[in-house]
C-alpha cells in the first residue's frame, strides 16, 4: 500500500511532466513553423534533408500530443511506447540535424576559401591599380605640362607645371575650354590638334606660340596623342608643351647672324678677284671693257667714298719750291 506521501510525490511528478511535455509542445510548434519557412529557403541540395529534418520535428509534436493524451485519458500501458518512439525520433533527428550541419559546414569552409581566393586575388589586383596610379601620377606630375582635353574642348585634367604656365582660369566654370585657356593661331581650324586626333592620326607635333600667365609671348613643340577610355575608345587628346623659347631666340639670332656674313662677304666679294688696271695711268678696265677711274670704279663697285688729297712725294715733285718751304718752316 502507498502511504499519502508517496501518493502525492507521485501526482507531483506527474503534474511536473505534463507541464514540461506542454512547454516543450509549445517550442516543438514554434519550431516547425521556423523550420517550414526554411525549407523555402534552402538550396536545392540540401531541400531533401531538411524536409526529412521537418517531418521529424512534426512526428516530435505528434509524439508529444499523444503524451498528453495518453496522461490525461490515464492510459499508462502506451506511454512507455510513445516515450521509445519520441526518443528514436530524436535519435533520427540528431543525426540529420548533424548531417545538415556537416554539409553546411563543407558549404561554409569551400565558399570560405573561395572568399579567401577572391580577396587575395582582389588584394593583388587593388596593389596593380595603386602601382598603376602611382605610375601615372608620378609621370602625369613631371616637370613638363600637360594637359587632357575632352571632345567637346574642356580641359579635364592638367598638372602643376601646366598651371605654373597658362594658370588658372578665373571664371566660373569648372571645366574651362582649351582655346580659352592657351589659345593659338590653330584654334578653331582645321589645324588643331584635337581635330586632327577626331580625324584619325595617332599623334600631332607642331610649333605653337602662346601667351603664359604673364602675357609674355613664348614658342612651344605641342605634342598631341590620343586618350582613350576602357573600351579604348578616343575621348580626348594628351598634350605635352615643351618650351622652346630660348632656343627660337638663338636660332633666330643665329639666322640674322648668318644672313649679316653672306651680305659682309657678299660685299668683299665685289672687289674680289684679278682687276685689269693701267701701268701708266693706274686706270681699270671694267666687264665691258671700258676704263675707268681708279676712284670711279671702286665707287660703282663698293660703299667707298674719296677725299682727295696729295703724298708728300708727289708734292715735292709737283710743288718744289712750297714743299721745301714747308719742310723748312717745320
Amino acid at each position: 500500500m502507498l502511504t499519502s506521501i508517496e501518493i502525492m510525490n507521485t501526482h507531483y511528478f506527474h503534474n511536473i511532466s505534463i507541464l514540461l511535455v506542454m512547454i516543450g509542445l509549445c517550442f516543438m510548434i514554434v519550431s516547425v513553423k521556423i523550420s517550414l519557412k526554411i525549407n523555402e529557403t534552402v538550396s536545392q541540395a540540401t531541400k531533401q534533408k531538411w524536409s526529412v529534418i521537418t517531418g521529424l520535428m512534426i512526428l516530435f509534436l505528434l509524439g508529444y500530443s499523444s503524451f498528453l493524451y495518453l496522461q490525461f485519458q490515464s492510459m499508462d500501458q502506451y506511454l512507455e511506447l510513445i516515450t521509445g518512439i519520441v526518443f528514436l525520433g530524436g535519435s533520427l533527428f540528431v543525426l540529420m540535424v548533424m548531417g545538415v550541419i556537416q554539409n553546411t559546414l563543407l558549404l561554409m569552409n569551400t565558399a570560405s576559401r573561395a572568399l579567401e581566393n577572391e580577396m587575395q586575388e582582389h588584394k593583388l589586383l587593388s596593389n596593380k591599380l595603386k602601382q598603376s596610379q602611382a605610375t601615372m601620377d608620378s609621370i602625369f606630375n613631371s616637370a613638363i605640362p600637360l594637359c587632357i582635353t575632352g571632345k567637346d574642348f574642356e580641359i579635364i585634367q592638367a598638372n602643376k607645371a601646366f598651371y605654373g604656365i597658362f594658370g588658372h582660369l578665373t571664371q566660373s566654370v569648372d571645366r574651362p575650354k582649351c582655346f580659352e585657356s592657351h589659345p593659338s593661331d590653330d584654334c578653331n581650324s582645321d589645324s588643331c590638334p584635337l581635330t586632327r586626333i577626331l580625324k584619325g592620326e595617332k599623334e600631332v607635333v607642331s610649333d605653337m606660340i602662346k601667351h603664359d600667365i604673364n602675357g609674355q609671348e613664348k614658342t612651344f613643340i605641342v605634342t598631341a596623342r590620343p586618350f582613350l577610355n576602357a573600351q579604348k575608345e578616343v575621348i580626348g587628346i594628351v598634350e605635352s608643351f615643351q618650351d622652346i623659347t630660348e632656343r627660337k631666340r638663338a636660332e633666330d639670332a643665329k639666322v640674322d647672324l648668318i644672313n649679316e656674313l653672306q651680305n659682309t662677304v657678299e660685299q668683299v666679294n665685289i672687289l674680289s678677284g684679278m682687276l685689269p688696271i693701267c701701268a701708266s695711268c693706274k686706270n681699270i678696265r671694267d666687264d665691258k671693257g671700258y676704263w675707268n677711274k681708279i676712284e670711279s670704279y671702286i665707287r660703282n663697285h663698293s660703299k667707298v667714298e674719296f677725299s682727295h688729297g696729295i703724298c708728300p712725294d708727289c708734292a715735292q715733285k709737283l710743288y718744289p719750291d712750297l714743299y721745301n718751304e714747308a719742310i723748312n718752316n717745320n
